[in-house]
C-alpha cells in the first residue's frame, strides 16, 4: 500500500465519520444554535472553538514532554541513590574491624592497672566490680559484660586523666556513665563512679595472638589533654 492509498482511505473514514456526524441530533441542534447567532457571537464562538482545538492539539505534545521530565527526575534520583549506596558500601569496606572485646576479669584487670599507673592511693580505690551491661543507648543483645568503678577524694585533673585512660582502653570498650559526687569528708576532692559496657563484636577470622615482647605488655597512663 502507497502513500496515494493511504492518504485516499484516511480520506473516506473522515468523511464517513463527518457524515455520521451531520446526522447526529447534537449536532443538529448545535448547528441551529449557531445559526441564529448574531454576526458577533458567532465570531466569538468561533474563536473560542479554535482556541480550544489549539489548546487540545498543543496539549498532546506537552502531556509527552511532561511525562518525560518525570521519567528523567526519576532516573537521576534512582542514580544519586545508587551513586550514594556505592559509596556508603566503599566507606564501610574501608572502616577497620572492631577488636573483641575483653571479658570482664580481663577488663577489670586493665583497669586496675590503668588505676596503679594514676598513683592514686589504696584509700582512693573504692573497689572494681563486674556487672551487667545495661545502656539506654545500646540494646543489650549488643552488649557482652559491663564495668562499674568507684574512686574516692580525685581532683579535677585525675577525674579528666582516669576518664580519659579508660575509655580508650579498646574500641569495643565503651564509657556508658559517669557519676560525680561531693566528697563529704573534703568538699574540695570528688567521689566518682565509672560505668564501662563491652561491645559484643561478632569476629569471623580470629588471628592467633602473638606473644608480646618484654617492656610492652603494660600501656603507659596517658593524660588527659595529651596526644
Amino acid at each position: 500500500m502507497n502513500l496515494d492509498d493511504i492518504k485516499d482511505n484516511l480520506k473516506s473514514q473522515l468523511g464517513q465519520t463527518w457524515a455520521r456526524i451531520e446526522e447526529s441530533s447534537l449536532y443538529n441542534q448545535l448547528r441551529d444554535r449557531f445559526e441564529n447567532l448574531t454576526p458577533t457571537r458567532q465570531k466569538l464562538v468561533m474563536v473560542a472553538t479554535g482556541i480550544l482545538l489549539a489548546l487540545f492539539v498543543i496539549s498532546i505534545p506537552y502531556s509527552y514532554y511532561a511525562t518525560s521530565n518525570d521519567y528523567v527526575l526519576e532516573f537521576e534520583e534512582k542514580r544519586n541513590l545508587i551513586r550514594e549506596l556505592l559509596k556508603v558500601t566503599r566507606e564501610s569496606s574501608e572502616v577497620p574491624d572492631i577488636p573483641a572485646a575483653p571479658s570482664g576479669d580481663m577488663l577489670r584487670g586493665t583497669v586496675e592497672n590503668q588505676l596503679r599507673g594514676a598513683n592514686l592511693l589504696p584509700e582512693q580505690m573504692k573497689g572494681i566490680e563486674v556487672i551487667t551491661a545495661d545502656t539506654g543507648l545500646i540494646p543489650r543483645s549488643l552488649l557482652e559484660t559491663g564495668l562499674k568503678i568507684n574512686l574516692a577524694k580525685l581532683n579535677l585533673r585525675q577525674i579528666i586523666d582516669i576518664g580519659y585512660n579508660i575509655q580508650n582502653i579498646s574500641p569495643s570498650v565503651k564509657m556508658s556513665d559517669v557519676n560525680v559526687f561531693s566528697n563529704s569528708e573534703d568538699p574540695k576532692y570528688f567521689d566518682v563512679e565509672f560505668k564501662l559496657v563491652t561491645l559484643a563484636v561478632p569476629q569471623m577470622n580470629i588471628p592467633s595472638a602473638e606473644p608480646e615482647e618484654v617492656g610492652k605488655g603494660k600501656k603507659p597512663f596517658r593524660r588527659g589533654g595529651d596526644q
